[in-house]
């Protein structure tokens, strides 16, 4: 196999954005309602087999069940990620996230970098490409949170999201 030139280079900033959102839920637990996370990204495609970017995330909470549904602020989050292409539509993917776990009604009520939960994820990701006008792939992603073990709030060290990638 030769050399490949970095098909990237030829287009402008703008072009080699893409941007994103996906979704990630989980159940209530005695303590906390049941949530959705929804988040909004933006990747910078580096080559043909690597992106990185950032994004931010707003959890909405449902309530504790289908009888008690109580819309709710119930945290928010800012991320970082680099995704690795593997091999076909597998991708090995890294990121960092901080995230505040707690409910809040006013934006003030996020500052202080104490009250905030780091999240260290690394796992795989499945692209799938869609034909759509809208979506141009849809990601499957399953993450590994390695630093959910010293969080004060225990959650999950598993995570799965469901992403969507659009242009």
């Amino acid at each position: 196999e030769g050399f490949k030139p970095n098909d990237q280079r030829t287009k402008g900033f703008l072009k080699r954005l893409e941007y994103g959102t996906n979704v990630q839920s989980q159940k209530p637990n005695g303590y906390f309602p049941v949530t959705t996370d929804l988040g909004l990204s933006v990747g910078y495609r580096l080559n043909a087999k690597s992106t990185v970017g950032f994004g931010v995330s707003y959890k909405v909470g449902w309530g504790q069940s289908i009888k008690h549904i109580d819309i709710t602020s119930q945290g928010a989050g800012v991320r970082s990620f680099v995704d690795w292409k593997l091999k076909g539509s597998l991708w090995i993917t890294g990121g960092y996230e901080m995230n505040y776990q707690t409910e809040f009604s006013r934006i003030e009520q996020l500052r202080g970098l104490d009250a905030w939960q780091r999240s260290g994820l690394v796992g795989m990701s499945q692209v799938i490409n869609v034909k759509s006008k809208f979506f141009k792939k849809t990601k499957l992603q399953l993450l590994w949170d390695f630093l959910s073990y010293e969080q004060v709030t225990k959650k999950q060290p598993i995570v799965f999201r469901i992403g969507y990638v659009f242009k």
